[in-house]
């Protein structure tokens, strides 16, 4: 019965995703079930909640001005014609192949996200890929793909904290991370060759060759990744595989000529990537710093930079702040109340009744670790936060199962990366990226969140029972 109170708010949320109630209803509908279930279920104190919510604040305020920066941000580069541009010398006037996607959910989106994190690659990657040519649906559906990197997202704090939690290596645990992360990454790679070769009219013998080229870059892309994490450690490993990825398939794309290069167009989103990294960096040398780090400041100033950069017409000046307020509107909300109710379904014993209930199945419990990962990064949208809630849960059933904790907890690092790539923070951002680029007479499906997520879903769920029965068939011959 424990269980069942448990899983109550989260069964709400996802039954009410599948209506067509406004996109906050479904959070907002299940922080209140968690509220009163923490309250009449698990006797949860409301100062112990308030402080939950209290202390998640600052994330979540980061969060929002985050979308706020970047919404604004990608309309003016679509606004002043720059992702147009930029698009053609990423492209080399081919438009939008399956090498152009590649560069972009093997290399791009995948760096973008190793460098800053919090889903930042989305705001650069989905305008990109619809400068490319791509339609919007299908920029946002690639872009989503690319946060495979996920372990190694914002130079991978959830990986440490992983570390910190079991008492393992930092970088034994980001190598393990890499050996799972080959599975999300070819199942991304799959779908992306699928949409893009479709879409191009490709059937047969010729989907099946684009196919294997798209695995083939995936595995290529785990390859440097992993090669990496034991040359230079884990936390840079994904930037510095998706650097390699990205001047691969440059010079395939652009044969062998990478000049002349974009111009002034490159510059807002060279700045936004440049200030995160180097703000990150001053803020571990002066933690007074922190500020400097946080992507909502470097998005931010790139706006500023933009308008006067790009040459934004007077008329384009004064419609972006009011598309981008009712684009934020539509988005920061929703993303704010999941937010708030995986913090509320972690202080309300929620998701630690759900985890020591899974904890007692035994054997067959790991099967659903995979799966275990994914739910945490549905809820949290972040690695981090589910390490925290589920990273210990993994340690202690390691070694009442005889198995390796630091391939469980790579396991779970991978799992929850791809789980958060169809969860619904990232579907809404995404979404409203894509959408207001939707033009009449477009083709294929609208980038609205029920598209994307129908698509998504299928292409995380098989990946993680492919990794759960990997997991049930070797990790007890390792162990």
């Amino acid at each position: 019965m424990t269980v069942l109170l448990a899983l109550a708010p989260i069964l709400v949320t996802l039954a009410l995703l599948l209506t067509r109630l406004p996109s906050w209803a479904a959070p907002a509908a299940g922080t209140a079930t968690a509220v009163l279930v923490g309250f009449s279920a698990f006797g949860t104190a409301p100062a112990h909640l308030g402080s939950a919510l209290v202390g998640g604040a600052p994330t979540l305020l980061e969060v929002v001005a985050i979308i706020a920066g970047g919404i604004t941000l990608s309309r003016i580069m679509e606004r002043s014609g720059a992702n147009g541009r930029l698009g053609e010398w990423l492209s080399a006037g081919a438009g939008p192949t399956l090498a152009t996607a590649l560069l972009m959910v093997h290399g791009v989106v995948p760096f973008l996200e190793a460098v800053t994190g919090f889903g930042v690659s989305l705001i650069i990657g989905v305008p990109l890929l619809v400068g490319l040519g791509f339609t919007p649906f299908r920029a946002a559906v690639i872009s989503l793909c690319g946060l495979a990197i996920a372990p190694w997202g914002s130079m991978a704090p959830g990986t440490l904290l992983g570390a910190r939690l079991t008492g393992l290596g930092f970088q034994e645990i980001g190598v393990a991370a890499a050996l799972w992360n080959v599975v999300p990454t070819v199942a991304g790679a799959v779908l992306t060759a699928v949409l893009v070769l479709r879409g191009r009219g490709r059937h047969g013998s010729a989907l099946v060759r684009g196919t294997a080229v798209a695995v083939g870059s995936a595995v290529l892309q785990s390859g440097l990744i992993l090669a990496a994490n034991l040359a230079l450690g884990t936390a840079p490993a994904g930037a510095v595989g998706t650097a390699a990825m990205i001047l691969l398939w440059l010079l395939v794309i652009r044969r062998g000529q990478l000049t002349p290069g974009p111009g002034r167009d490159v510059v807002p989103y060279a700045l936004l990537v440049a200030g995160v990294v180097a703000g990150t960096l001053a803020a571990a040398a002066v933690p007074a710093l922190d500020l400097l780090g946080s992507p909502a400041v470097w998005s931010l100033a790139a706006c500023a930079i933009a308008v006067p950069l790009l040459r934004l017409p007077p008329a384009d000046r004064r419609a972006v702040p009011g598309e981008a307020a009712v684009l934020w509107w539509r988005t920061a909300v929703p993303t704010a109340l999941y937010l708030a109710f995986g913090l509320v379904l972690t202080a309300g014993g929620m998701s630690g009744a759900l985890a020591d209930a899974l904890g007692g199945m035994g054997a067959a419990y790991l099967f659903l670790a995979s799966f275990v990962g994914g739910a945490g990064g549905f809820i949290t949208a972040s690695n981090t936060g589910s390490m925290a809630m589920f990273g210990a849960l993994q340690l202690d059933t390691a070694h009442a199962l005889g198995v390796s904790p630091v391939l469980l907890n790579g396991l779970h690092n991978s799992a929850t990366g791809w789980g958060i790539v169809t969860g619904p923070v990232r579907i809404q951002v995404a979404s409203a990226l894509a959408a207001p680029l939707q033009r009449p007479g477009m083709p294929g499906l609208t980038a609205s969140p029920r598209n994307l997520a129908a698509v998504m879903l299928p292409a995380v769920v098989l990946p993680l029972a492919l990794m759960g029965a990997i997991a049930a068939a070797v990790l007890p011959r390792v162990g």
